[in-house]
């Protein structure tokens, strides 16, 4: 297959973006099923972005370092292989120190903007920890084994990593972030 067709690309690709548009769908209804603690404490939704997005990005760049390891041959497509195992350690890292520090300047910020925050720094950064925790046990598996089950079936990993992650790190972030609050905020 060449990868610079980009129509064999569309087809390969579309119907597992279809499927994904479809999944993140129910996102807002879990979202939704939480309502009652965002209305108490309104300063949690700001978690909702900074859990999904970095959770998101995070396993998208393990994606494509697998990718390009894959296609250049630094990296077996077994998921023993010492390359990947590094790398899912290491992103895996990157992400909590980033949403951390995020949570903590997003913390401080709040209030500037007028936005009441009724809850500790503590409580916030517990939850921060872990609705992060449960997002990357997630995301970074999801990442390496899309990648991986796709080159070995002679696609390209970057055609459908990306997609599959960015759903999965969308709402297993809701549902993370859902169950932090419910173990943190009585």
């Amino acid at each position: 297959m060449r990868y610079d067709d980009w129509k064999s690309i569309v087809r390969e690709s579309a119907p597992l973006i279809a499927l994904m548009m479809l999944i993140e769908i129910s996102g807002g209804g879990v979202l939704e099923s939480m309502s009652e603690v965002f209305y108490a404490i309104p300063a949690l939704l700001a978690l909702v972005p900074l859990i999904n997005a970095v959770g998101g990005n995070t396993a998208s760049i393990i994606g494509s370092r697998l990718a390009s390891g894959l296609h250049l041959g630094m990296i077996e497509p077994s998921f023993r292989d010492k390359e990947v195992l590094d790398n899912m350690f290491t992103v895996g890292m990157l992400g909590m120190i980033a949403k951390l520090i995020t949570a903590s300047l997003l913390f401080a910020m709040l209030p500037l903007l007028g936005i009441a925050v009724n809850i500790s720094f503590w409580k916030w950064l517990l939850i921060t920890f872990i609705a992060t925790v449960i997002v990357m046990s997630v995301v970074i598996p999801a990442a390496v084994i899309t990648s991986i089950i796709a080159f070995r079936k002679g696609k390209s990993p970057d055609d459908f990593t990306i997609p599959v992650v960015s759903t999965v790190g969308d709402i297993s972030g809701i549902i993370a972030i859902v169950l932090a609050i419910k173990m943190v905020v009585p």
